[in-house]
C-alpha cells in the first residue's frame, strides 16, 4: 500500500510540474516577441554564468526572442525529460546527453534538422548518436572523452624509470598491481563503484580496444563473445590490483596522491590544478593489447529541437549560436575540460599550450559513442549491474556475461511501451 501510494504522489508531482511549465508557456505575445523554453543541465556556478551572458547575447542580436532557461540536474533530468515528452508539454529546446538522443529520436519527439545543418555535417564531428534512419535529429555541442591519468611519484617507488611505456594491457596491469603492492592506503587502479549512467563508460573501452561490441551491426547481442570475456577478466584483475570506489572520490584519491592509475575524465585537470599544482602526474591513452591507443568513450552534451516546437527557424538559430566553436570553447573554460565539435585541435592556448589536453584530444578522435539504440540506457544498466557484480565477486566472469547478454536479448525483444 505505501509503495502504491508513493506512486501515485509521484504521478502527482510529475503532472503539476508539466502544468506549472505549460502554464505562462505562451510563445508569442502581443508585440510579437517569440519565446522559446530552453531545457539544460549546466548549473555548476562558472558554467551557468557563461551560459547566462550566451543566452544574453543571443537576445541582444535577437531582440524579437526571448529565451526562458530551466535548470535540469542529472540526477532527476532523465525522468523528467520523459514525463514532460510523455504529456507532450516539451521544451522548445533541450539539452540531452549523447546516450540518451536515441530514446527520443525513435519516438519520433524531435524535429528533423538535416535540412537546417547545411555544411555542418562535414564541418563538425561526432553525429552518430543524432542520426536516425538516415536523418539527424540532434547536434553535437560539447564532447569529451576518458584517458588514464598516472601517478609519477608512486611509479618510481614502485620501481619504474621516468619514460616507461604502459601501453599494452599486460605492461599496464602490471604496473597496476606493482604500485598496489607498496601497501598502505596506496592502490593501483582505480575502479568504478555502481554509478548509473557512468560505470560504463569506463568499461566499454575496454571492449572496444579488443575488437569487442555490446551489439553487432544487425543490432543483435554480442555480450557474452571471446573479445568481451578478455576485456572483463582484464577489468576484474584490474579491480584485484586497486580500489572500488565512486568517481569522486577515486578523482580526491588520484588527487591526493594514494592511486596510481585513475580512468577518468578532463574535469580532473582543472581539479589537480585548483587543489594540488605540484602532484606529478600524466596522462596516457587507453591501453590496447597490442600497445596501439586504445578506443576510449566519446560522449558529450547534444542540442534538439521538439517536434512540437512552433517556431523552428529561431530555436535552430539558436542552436547553431550555440555550437558555434567560439561560444563552445567559452563554456569549456568555464569548466575546464571538453572540446567543440570540431576535427582538429581548437587554435586556442586552452589546448595548444596543455599537453594533457593534446592528448585527450588525440584519445577523442580515437573513441567511439554507444550503439545508437532507442534502449540503451536500459542496456547500460545491464551492463554496470554485471561489472559490479563482478568486481564484488559475485559470479565468475563467463556466467555473469551469459546472464546479461540474456537480459539485454530480452529489453531488445521487448515492445516498445
Amino acid at each position: 500500500m505505501k509503495m502504491i501510494v508513493n506512486s501515485c504522489l509521484i504521478m502527482a508531482l510529475s503532472l503539476l510540474y508539466i502544468m506549472n511549465l505549460s502554464c505562462g508557456n505562451k510563445t508569442r505575445n502581443d508585440d510579437g516577441e517569440i519565446t522559446l523554453q530552453f531545457w539544460q543541465f549546466w548549473t555548476d556556478p562558472e558554467a551557468k554564468k557563461v551560459m547566462t551572458d550566451l543566452v544574453s547575447e543571443f537576445e541582444i542580436t535577437n531582440p524579437r526572442v526571448k529565451i526562458v532557461v530551466t535548470d535540469l540536474t542529472w540526477g532527476e533530468g532523465h525522468s523528467k525529460i520523459v514525463v514532460a515528452f510523455s504529456g507532450g508539454n516539451t521544451p522548445d529546446i533541450l539539452e540531452l546527453g549523447s546516450d540518451w538522443v536515441p530514446e527520443f529520436s525513435s519516438r519520433g519527439a524531435l524535429m528533423d534538422l538535416t535540412d537546417y545543418l547545411d555544411t555542418l555535417l562535414q564541418e563538425r564531428i561526432m553525429w552518430e548518436p543524432g542520426e536516425f534512419d538516415g536523418s539527424y535529429y540532434a547536434a553535437p555541442w560539447f564532447l569529451d572523452t576518458r584517458a588514464i591519468f598516472y601517478n609519477k611519484a608512486l611509479l618510481r617507488q614502485a620501481g619504474y624509470e621516468a619514460g616507461s611505456n604502459f601501453n599494452t594491457w599486460d605492461d599496464f596491469a602490471l604496473a597496476c598491481k606493482r604500485i598496489d603492492a607498496l601497501g598502505g592506503d596506496l592502490a593501483g587502479f582505480g575502479i568504478n563503484s555502481y554509478e548509473k549512467h557512468r560505470l560504463y563508460k569506463k568499461f566499454l573501452p575496454f571492449i572496444w580496444t579488443n575488437n569487442g561490441d555490446v551489439l553487432d551491426n544487425s543490432l543483435s547481442p554480442v555480450f557474452d563473445s571471446k573479445s568481451v570475456l578478455e576485456a572483463f577478466e582484464l577489468y576484474l584483475k584490474l579491480a584485484d590490483y586497486g580500489i572500488i570506489d565512486n568517481q569522486q572520490n577515486l578523482d580526491i584519491k588520484f588527487i591526493d596522491g594514494t592511486l596510481g592509475f585513475n580512468f577518468s575524465g578532463g574535469w580532473l585537470l582543472k581539479n589537480i590544478q585548483r587543489n594540488r599544482p605540484d602532484l606529478e602526474f600524466g596522462v596516457m591513452p587507453v591501453p590496447s593489447p597490442d600497445g596501439k591507443m586504445g578506443i576510449s568513450f566519446a560522449g558529450g552534451e547534444y542540442l534538439v529541437i521538439s517536434n512540437k516546437c512552433p517556431h523552428p527557424d529561431a530555436a535552430v538559430k539558436f542552436v547553431k549560436f550555440l555550437i558555434d566553436p567560439s561560444n563552445t570553447i567559452r563554456l569549456c573554460k568555464a569548466v575546464g575540460f571538453g572540446f567543440p565539435s570540431t576535427n582538429a585541435l581548437p587554435d586556442d592556448p586552452f589546448y595548444s599550450e596543455n599537453p594533457y589536453r593534446v592528448v585527450f584530444h588525440q584519445q577523442l578522435l580515437n573513441s567511439r559513442t554507444p550503439p545508437n539504440h532507442p534502449k540503451w540506457v536500459y542496456i547500460e544498466e545491464v551492463i554496470e549491474k554485471t561489472v559490479e557484480k563482478g568486481i564484488y565477486k559475485k559470479g565468475d566472469a563467463e556466467t555473469l556475461l551469459r546472464q546479461a547478454n540474456d537480459e539485454i536479448k530480452q529489453i531488445l525483444d521487448r515492445k516498445n511501451n
